[in-house]
């Protein structure tokens, strides 16, 4: 393996962190593969750039239906604006020389936007190297769906009939997992975890809303902190500093730890029992590697309910409504052996530590299938 393109979108971490997962497993077999992860809307424009991922955040803190309607409404088949074939013409010059320069022998898009724009450009004659959509939610969404697209990697095989549904066929379909850090292909020892934290050895609550530290987080441990039972809790805050700061201060009878960005996530997940958290498609995918219950609270419209729907459908999460039954769900579920043994059970069958793996050996196929055609 000589060249991989790999093209993601700077909205939240998921798409970032898995085609740094990726890159990761590349360089660990092949470690002069030259590899570029492309932002693909800064790489068009830094000026379009910020009016998007602006637009996007913004919608998400102050009025998040505006986003799930949009999504919802592309769903159903009204794409409101193609973005894809606008951008693909804009940037079609722009990528020409790209392409010209770097000569992948892979490209690899971890975002649905990128993946239309090089589908339309591959359509076009204008890419030649095999075009690889790596789907980062448990859903299939149509954005995702063009016919120049070689293999769709998607996060479980739960989702072949979905995706199948949209006409894909099965020889486009690879149900590999969606791409994690090496750090989750190992198991981790949960006391040697909570040593290495410095956490008490003791029935642990795992707090967090995603990379952006979005989420009724200070409410939430602001209730368990007080509540009458004997956890402790630890919570991440992502690049979120203001409510880092916030969490720090808030007086508690049960102890909480608060961190703000980091990179041992699997060390963090392994030392934790139960994980309370928004459902975004890279986190779930941790989450489900490690084998912690989960309890979504307040998952964002759009894809984030499609992911809980996804979740509570396999009976792998609960789901609090309201935040003054926070308390009584996390108690129900504490006692009840059965239950987590049972999301522990489908946490192992739904959980792909591996995926990244899985996909780099694909590639590897591919490329010696496509040598031996030569």
């Amino acid at each position: 393996m000589k060249s991989v393109l790999l093209f993601s979108v700077s909205i939240g971490a998921g798409h970032d962190l898995a085609a740094q997962a990726l890159v990761q497993e590349i360089k660990r077999r092949y470690p002069e593969c030259r590899t570029n992860i492309v932002d693909t809307f800064r790489y068009i424009n830094p000026v379009l750039n910020k009016v998007i991922v602006g637009s996007y955040m913004e919608s998400l803190k102050f009025n998040p239906k505006i986003w799930g309607y949009l999504y919802d409404q592309a769903e159903q088949g009204d794409k409101l604006v193609d973005l894809s074939q606008i951008l693909s013409k804009l940037v079609s010059p722009k990528m020409k020389n790209l392409l010209a320069e770097f000569e992948p022998e892979l490209i690899i898009c971890t975002h649905a936007f990128p993946s239309g724009i090089l589908s339309i450009l591959k359509g076009n004659g204008e890419v030649r190297a095999p075009l690889i959509g790596v789907m980062t939610d448990y859903t299939v969404h149509p954005f995702w769906i063009h016919s120049n697209i070689d293999k769709y990697v998607i996060p479980c095989s739960e989702l072949v009939q979905e995706i199948s549904a949209y006409g894909v066929e099965p020889n486009k379909i690879l149900p590999a997992g969606i791409p994690l850090r090496t750090q989750f292909t190992e198991q981790i020892d949960r006391q040697k975890a909570r040593r290495s934290l410095e956490l008490a050895d003791k029935t642990t609550f795992l707090v967090m809303g995603g990379g952006l530290g979005l989420g009724e987080i200070e409410n939430i441990i602001t209730k368990l902190g007080n509540a009458d039972i004997d956890i402790q809790i630890v919570t991440v805050t992502g690049k979120n500093d203001r409510l880092r700061t916030k969490l720090q201060l808030i007086s508690a009878s049960n102890s909480i730890k608060v961190l703000g960005f980091v990179d041992n996530m699997a060390e963090v997940m392994s030392a934790c029992d139960f994980i309370i958290t928004k459902p975004g498609g890279l986190t779930t995918a941790e989450v489900l590697a490690v084998g912690l219950p989960m309890i979504i609270f307040n998952p964002l419209p759009g894809q984030e309910n499609r992911n809980t729907e996804f979740l509570l459908n396999l009976g792998v999460a609960i789901k609090i409504r309201k935040i003054n039954n926070l308390v009584a769900q996390v108690k129900q579920l504490m006692g009840s052996q059965k239950r987590q043994h049972q999301i522990r059970e489908m946490t192992e069958e739904l959980g792909k530590p591996m995926a990244a793996v899985t996909l780099v050996n694909y590639m590897e196929e591919l490329l010696w299938q496509n040598q031996s055609r030569i």
